[in-house]
């Protein structure tokens, strides 16, 4: 059997380049720093007295342009790993409420992870978790992984790094200089997520609102998504704030920002005497919003043995972005293998 091929990253991207590579017969190893799959598309679970709940504080939601990704969410759909997300959109601009309708959104069920636990279970053993890759060499025709203590990972046949664009310039930069040169020429703007729980559901006239000025740019009530609701519990809500607002704020500790998102969710309008929550937990993602996409193609391979850059700061701060750019590079990686 041919030695793998290193998939860095076990996010959206990095997930479909694994599968698609899967699929062809080729030998796959997946290396994630965190617990679990999902990167952006993460879902938090927290135990909350008897109850069991959880918050996707991150991607929210899932919408297909590229033809190829409307095939694909056609299979998840028939797979019941997503639904529409069916309620009361709304755009907030100052004190106005404009109805959003005719914008269909798919979520997955039970958790926006979901997509991204599919395809790691079917991976299964071919996926490692709690694992940074700090260093990438070449010995002996063949790429060689490290972690920051020193240990080898592996030697493999070709690397594909699907990390936000920063942290991939780092890792590329003296091995694969021009990937990492178009990976550092992207930018990102911060988000701050809040997590909120209710011992019963606010008063809102909504479940979703895009908000044009503020300190917040989204809110979402998590109970209202497909496969989310459930009978017994909290009322759970998902706050974004402005990238603006998560710049000016992204030192504070979560335990300062969360509280001052929580006061912005009850100045908006349609909400009305807003309790004081249950559970409130915030979250950092630093690399949240693509602001500026690669430089360079979208599928670029550099070098031999072949390296490849995934992601969506290689296409545009979307979720197919991510999917498309995976598929795109495992492509890309196998066409220069063979």
């Amino acid at each position: 059997m041919n030695d793998p091929i290193l998939i860095i990253g076990a996010g959206l991207s990095g997930l479909a380049a694994a599968q698609t590579l899967h699929t062809l017969g080729e030998p796959v190893v997946v290396v994630e720093k965190s617990r679990g799959p999902g990167g952006r598309m993460s879902t938090r679970r927290e135990q909350l007295g008897e109850h069991a709940v959880s918050f996707d504080h991150g991607a929210q939601f899932l919408r297909a342009h590229d033809p190829g990704f409307r095939q694909v969410m056609d299979a998840w759909e028939r797979d019941r790993w997503i639904a529409p997300w069916r309620g009361q959109f709304v755009r907030i601009e100052g004190d106005t409420l404009v109805a959003e309708e005719g914008r269909l959104r798919y979520a997955p069920g039970p958790g926006m992870n979901r997509i991204c636990q599919e395809y790691a279970d079917r991976l299964k053993e071919h996926v490692q978790y709690q694992t940074r890759i700090a260093e990438l060499r070449e010995e002996g025709g063949r790429v060689i992984a490290s972690t920051e203590d020193g240990t080898t990972v592996g030697a493999f046949r070709a690397a594909i790094c699907t990390a936000p664009g920063p942290q991939t310039a780092q890792l590329l930069e003296g091995f694969r200089p021009s990937l990492a040169t178009a990976a550092a020429s992207t930018t990102y703007a911060p988000c701050l997520a809040a997590m909120a729980a209710f011992a019963e559901r606010p008063n809102v006239e909504w479940c979703a609102a895009s908000i044009k000025n503020g300190p917040l740019s989204f809110v979402a009530e998590d109970n209202a998504r497909p496969g989310h609701q459930q009978p017994l519990g909290p009322s759970r809500w998902i706050l974004h704030a402005s990238s603006t607002w998560s710049t000016e704020h992204i030192q504070e500790d979560p335990e300062v920002f969360a509280p001052l998102m929580l006061e912005a969710f009850g100045q908006l309008p349609g909400v009305k005497d807003l309790d004081q929550p249950v559970h409130l937990r915030g979250h950092r993602w630093r690399f949240a919003l693509v602001e500026k996409t690669t430089t360079d193609s979208t599928a670029k391979v550099e070098g031999t043995p072949p390296v490849a850059i995934a992601g969506d700061w290689c296409e545009g701060p979307r979720v197919e972005a991510a999917w498309c750019s995976g598929v795109r590079a495992a492509s890309a990686i196998r066409k220069a293998l063979t």
